[in-house]
């Protein structure tokens, strides 16, 4: 019972931790990132399958870097390499090659610092990514926004402040963002909701950022007591999302969820299929970022966990092989779901 009991207030401070507010830390610069192997389940070495997803790898992340963690979102650039986000401001990009940790940089978004700045012109939350052109776009709670990045990473090149956003709380704007194959965007909240209960969401015409883009907003169904956190496009045009939830006593859990872009419909309620489900005793955390990459012939599904700078959590990146077998959604769940 005394076990139980620390355990619930843990996550009672971490809940109250991830509400957001200024980050202090004692000044690091280190560039490197560290890989810690971890498997998918402790007690059973040898276990894989979760839904519609195969364990392939799993690595805490850490670094000496005052600024590593909080990581918010993932893309996926090419070439095994990656960029993340966090929502105090920073950059994080590694490349991966054969499990190994190489050409790691950590360092603060453009126009995330100065003198006229503060922590809520850092909240970076969604971000999403053109391959043809190099540009990515991320989206920001506290003063709603999406800024486009240039190809170098080095400047902003595009603002756009959110309309739709006027009344919002300050850490209930966009979380997960995504530019669809043919050039529209998608964006969700993770907590403002609509009059039916779902999750406010916005479809764009093309870049939000540019003059003439237009949007109409939708209702995201996100599975019963989770919240979207990040979003991206598989192969074949479907929106993949990842959708967290923090429980008690049992913790943080995930599910994945997958939505054809075209059942989105003005004003209607798009509801996901869940193709899998993590929750304890499988490894899983605070989990925020998404991404998809294919390797020899697969589809390869990334996650990373937000740590939220506490020694209570940490960064966790795994790595899935998606396979979608003709069979119904959650036909086969992670341990310890049949409790949530």
């Amino acid at each position: 019972m005394q076990h139980q009991f620390i355990r619930i207030a843990m996550l009672i401070l971490l809940a109250i931790i991830a509400a957001g507010g200024e980050r202090r830390y004692s000044l690091n610069n280190s560039q490197s990132i560290e890989l810690v192997p971890l498997r998918l389940d402790a007690s059973k070495p040898d276990r894989r399958k979760v839904g519609a997803l195969t364990f392939l790898n799993g690595w805490e992340l850490r670094s000496d870097n005052s600024d590593f963690g909080g990581v918010s979102a993932l893309t996926a650039l090419g070439d095994n390499r990656f960029l993340a986000v966090s929502d105090a401001g920073t950059l994080i990009g590694f490349t991966l090659t054969n499990g190994k940790m190489e050409r790691s940089f950590i360092a603060a978004l453009p126009g995330a610092q100065g003198e006229q700045l503060d922590y809520r012109d850092r909240d970076s939350e969604g971000m999403a990514y053109d391959a043809a052109s190099g540009h990515i776009w991320i989206s920001y709670e506290a003063r709603h926004a999406v800024r486009r990045l240039s190809p170098s990473l080095g400047r902003v090149d595009g603002v756009k402040r959110l309309s739709f956003t006027e009344g919002w709380k300050a850490n209930g704007g966009v979380e997960a963002m995504a530019r669809l194959n043919d050039g529209r965007f998608v964006l969700l909240s993770e907590t403002h909701q609509r009059a039916d209960g779902s999750n406010s969401g916005y479809l764009y015409s093309g870049n939000p950022v540019e003059q003439g883009a237009r949007y109409t907003s939708f209702g995201y169904r996100a599975p019963k007591g989770y919240r979207p956190t990040d979003a991206t496009v598989l192969p074949d045009g479907q929106l993949l999302i990842l959708n967290r939830r923090i429980s008690f006593p049992q913790g943080f859990s995930a599910k994945l969820a997958i939505l054809d872009p075209a059942e989105i419909q003005s004003g209607e309620v798009a509801t996901p299929k869940v193709i899998a489900s993590i929750a304890p005793p499988l490894l899983v955390d605070n989990m925020e970022g998404l991404a998809v990459t294919q390797e020899n012939g697969r589809i390869i599904v990334w996650m990373i966990s937000d740590n939220n700078f506490t020694a209570f959590q940490r960064t966790i990146l795994m790595k899935f092989a998606l396979n979608l077998p003709n069979k119904k959604p959650e036909a086969e769940t992670a341990p310890g779901f049949e409790t949530l």
